[in-house]
Formats: structure tokens, sequence, C-alpha cells
């Protein structure tokens, strides 16, 4: 039909297809239709009281109907730009325009023989033009549908104006034409009844409504729009035959009943389209909502890559200087094994004892250096602990200062006693506690005197509040409102990645990172997490605590 990607073109009810149930409720409503009308060609002749309300009210409630349903379908063409929909849009209008001039002109409802300076046979002129409008309007849509050039290239609200402009146009001519130059049309009213001339125009219009329903009916795919304007058609087929044909005149039982015929039948096309659109978009919302719910599935595993590649990169940074902490004691390991075999061999086992229990010091501190390493650089699952704050600093003060190539900072630890437990994944905040202490060290490469302070205290709402100090040359006042922003950095080989991490991790953990300027010179980077609301000392209560918090 056109090239327009059919995934949008499924947001809409031009090309959304029938499903049975579609199918069966349709063809229910259209076969109900034709029953009544049966049911009611006998009395059609009966005569009623004249409900001078009638006209006003039903007319008043089609305008209504038709506008709203063109709105809708204009709504729609602004998504498709569809040709097809822009005519039905259109043929709608038509309609609510037509029945506002029939309302206008009708004898008896503003003035004797109606506005607009209407004779005898303006309103039924204007009911058959109105009738026989619509139907063309939706034979335009059936061909247009099939076409292979059904997209409007002009912009969308151009084409809407322009086809508000021409319905304007077409339906004043109409007007004009069924008052003004009523004299140039044959008589089709004889007082309250009709002429023998009213049969070969209602025929006329009557054969165009099942023209255009035979249109439809004949397409191969039909979508619920088809379906539903089918049963418009059919709905007006016995308006026509119980209003026009089969009754005598005005206000006979077929004048009303096929009236309320084309009422029932706008009303149901525009709760059709409604029910449709809502259901359509609420579909969409949940799949929206699905969408949004793996793309922060998506985001949680990429943090949590991104974070275990940044541990991976400061493991590149760190290593050499591990493998020479890691040399020095598995060196001294093989000089004391040697030695305690030379003594072992002199007879002097109580030296070659003490040789050995250096030896097996040197080989534990060397297997804890490699446990911190291990530790560090593992993937973790991310499984919150209670943790020894003093513990895990010194821990990351030692791979810290072991993979920097810089002269070691004076390193001061200002541990509030009330802090002693914290209640965290030990291995993402010795992350965060790495990249501060080595921006601090390295902030503080040039200057003369390096000092570095890691301190806790308490915090408001059983927060731990750490902080790392240094006495750098601070921060540049381009970089202080986006500090913690993706790619922002001061270093000139940096990536500006890391502050962001640290605050992703920190904002996990139910905490905050921010920064301030020190009390003289340098930088206090601080950041606060969750601590266990109560003081546990023993080891059996830790557990206990750590378990409850886990479940």
């Amino acid at each position: 039909m056109t090239d327009e990607p059919v995934a949008e073109r499924q947001l809409v009810l031009l090309t959304l297809p029938a499903g049975s149930g579609e199918r069966r409720f349709a063809a229910g409503a259209a076969i109900l239709s034709l029953v009544t009308c049966i049911a009611l060609a006998p009395l059609a002749r009966s005569p009623m009281p004249t409900v001078a309300a009638f006209i006003p009210c039903y007319e008043s409630a089609l305008i209504i109907n038709d506008l709203i349903t063109a709105a809708l379908l204009f709504g729609q063409f602004s998504m498709t730009r569809s040709r097809a929909l822009l005519v039905l849009a259109s043929g709608y209008f038509f309609t609510a325009l037509m029945t506002i001039s029939h309302a206008l002109t009708f004898p008896g409802l503003f003035s004797e023989h109606g506005l607009l300076g209407a004779g005898f046979q303006s309103t039924a002129w204007l009911y058959m033009l109105w009738h026989g409008g619509f139907p063309i309007a939706v034979m335009s849509y059936a061909l247009l549908m099939d076409s292979r050039r059904d997209r409007v290239r002009v912009t969308v609200p151009v084409a809407i104006l322009a086809s508000v402009a021409v319905v304007i146009g077409v339906v004043a001519l109409l007007t004009i034409l069924a008052t003004a130059g009523e004299g140039l049309l044959p008589a089709i009213m004889r007082g309250q009844s009709y002429s023998p001339a009213m049969f070969l125009i209602v025929a006329t219009v009557w054969s165009l409504s099942l023209v255009a329903f035979f249109m439809l009916f004949s397409r191969r795919s039909r979508s619920i729009l088809d379906l539903w304007l089918m049963v418009v058609l059919c709905a007006w087929l016995c308006d026509m035959a119980l209003s026009a044909v089969l009754n005598g005149g005005r206000f006979d039982l077929g004048f009303y009943a096929g009236r309320i015929f084309g009422l029932l039948a706008s009303s149901c096309v525009l709760i059709v389209l409604l029910l449709e659109t809502v259901t359509l978009y609420a579909r969409l919302a949940r799949s929206l909502e699905a969408e949004g719910q793996q793309r922060e599935l998506r985001l949680r595993e990429m943090r949590s890559e991104l974070i275990h590649v940044s541990r991976l990169s400061e493991l590149g940074q760190m290593v050499s200087a591990l493998a020479h902490e890691v040399n020095q004691p598995i060196t001294a390991v093989g000089n004391y094994v040697r030695a305690s075999v030379l003594l072992v061999r002199g007879g002097e086992a109580p030296k070659a004892l003490e040789a050995l229990t250096k030896a097996a010091n040197e080989a534990t501190r060397a297997s804890e250096i490699i446990r911190r390493l291990r530790d560090f650089v593992k993937k973790n699952d991310g499984e919150r602990r209670l943790e020894d704050p003093r513990a895990m600093i010194e821990e990351t003060l030692a791979l810290a200062l072991a993979g920097s190539e810089q002269p070691r900072a004076n390193v001061e630890l200002r541990l509030h006693p009330d802090t002693s437990a914290a209640l965290i994944d030990k291995i993402q905040i010795q992350q965060v506690l790495l990249n501060l202490i080595r921006n601090a060290i390295e902030a503080m490469a040039n200057q003369p005197r390096q000092a570095l302070i890691i301190a806790t205290e308490p915090a408001e709402n059983d927060m731990v509040e750490f902080s790392v100090t240094d006495i750098g040359p601070g921060l540049p006042i381009e970089v202080r409102g986006k500090l913690f922003q993706p790619f922002v950095t001061t270093k000139a080989t940096g990536m500006g990645v890391g502050l962001s991490i640290c605050r992703a991790i920190i904002e996990a953990h139910g905490g905050r990172l921010w920064a301030e300027d020190g009390p003289v010179a340098g930088t206090i980077f601080k950041f606060t997490v969750p601590r266990p609301p109560v003081h546990i000392n023993s080891k059996a209560e830790d557990r206990l605590m750590v378990a409850a918090w886990r479940g």
C-alpha cells in the first residue's frame, strides 16, 4: 500500500487487521439491523404524533458524533498520512456540516419554512445530498486503500486544512443549490408526503450506499475500520428504506425509526472507534512499560559490567607495584628456606626452626597481598553485609598506595568509635574509596607536602559518612557543576567515568556522594552508606544481624 514501516502503521485502525471476534461482532450488528428493519417495514406508514423536539435532538447528537469521529480519523491520518483516511475523515466532516444545513432548513424548527432562504423542497434535497455524499467518500476510501499511492505528499496541517476548506465549500454549494436553486431541482415532496420523483432519487442514493458496502466487502484484507464502515452503510440502507421508501412521509413510524437507525449506527461506530483506540494505546502503554523494565534491567547489567571493567582498569595500574611487593616476601621465603636447609645440615635445629617460622610469615604476607587483589578484581553479585570500616579502609589504602607511582603521602585515619559497622557491598565501596584515594594522591602529585585524611563519622538517618581529604590545588571552577557527569575529567589521560561510577554505587546503597572545598586548601569528597540501627558487639549477634538484613 505504502512504503511506511509495518510496525508504525499497526498503531492505527486503518491497517489494524480485524480478528474473528471483531468480524462476528460486526456481522451480528449488521444482521440485527436488517432483522429490525424487516420487522418494522410493514408498520413504516403507521402515523405517529409530531414531536417537535425530535429533529433538533437527533441532529444535534449526529453533529457531535460525526465531528468527534472526523477528529479521530484526522488524528489517525496525521500518523499515517494516508489519502484514504483523509477522504474518510472529510466524509464524516461533510455529514456533520450537512446535518447542520438540514437542521437549519427543516420546516417549523427555526421558522415556518426554515432558515437560509429554504423552500419546501430544500430539507428533503439536503437529506438526499447528505446521504449520497457520505457513500461517495466511503467508495473513494476503498479505492485509495487499494492504491499504491495512498500517501499524501504535503504536510499534515496543510492536507487537513485543505480538506476542511474543500468540504466547507462543497457543503456551501450544495446548500445554495438546495435553497436558492431549489427551482432547478425536481420536486420530491408533496406536503408531508413524497412525490413519484422521490423514489428515483432515493433509489439512486440507496444504490450508492449499496455499492460502497460491496466495495468494502470485496477487499481482500479488511481492517477493523472497514468492518464498522460496512455496519454504518448497512444501517444507512435501513435508515433510507424506512424513512424515505417504505414510509409515507414525515413523522410516521418509518420516519422516526429510520433516523433512530442512523443515530444508533453513528453512535455505535464512534464508540467502537474510541474503544479500539483506547485498547490499542493500552497495549502500547503495556509494551512501553515492559520495554522500560527491560531497559532498566539492561542498565543494571551494564552498570555491573562497567564497575567490573573499572576495577580491571585499576588493576592494570597496580600490577607492577604489586608484583614488586609480592616478589619481596617470595624472595625472602626462598632465602629463609635455603638457610634452614644449611642450618639443619649443620645441626643447628633451633635456628633452622626460627628461619622456617620467618619463611611462613613471609608466605602469609604474600598470600594476603594476593587475596586483597583477588577480592578487588573478582566480579561481585552485590550482596550487602555488615563490614568493619577500619579493616576495609586499611585494605583499600594498601591497594591504592601500592599502585601509586607518586611519593607516598602522609595518611591519617580519623575513625569515629560509633562507626564500627556499615551495611555495604564491601567490594563496591572499596571501589569508591580506591577511586577517591587515588584521585587525591594524583591531585597532590606536584605539591611539596602531601597529606591525606580518611575519616568516618555518624550521619543522619542511620548512615555512616566517609570522607577523603587532600591538600591539593582544589577543583577547577569549570568542572564543579558537572563533576559527577560521565566523561568529565581534570586528568589529561582520564576518561571521566570514575566519579560517575562511584556516584551510581553510592546511590544504589541509598546514600549520596558530594565534594566540598577543604578548610584551607584541597578538596574533601564525602559519601554516606547505611549502618545497622543497633550497635552489635558479639560475633554471634553479628551473624544474626546479617541474616536479618539478608532476609
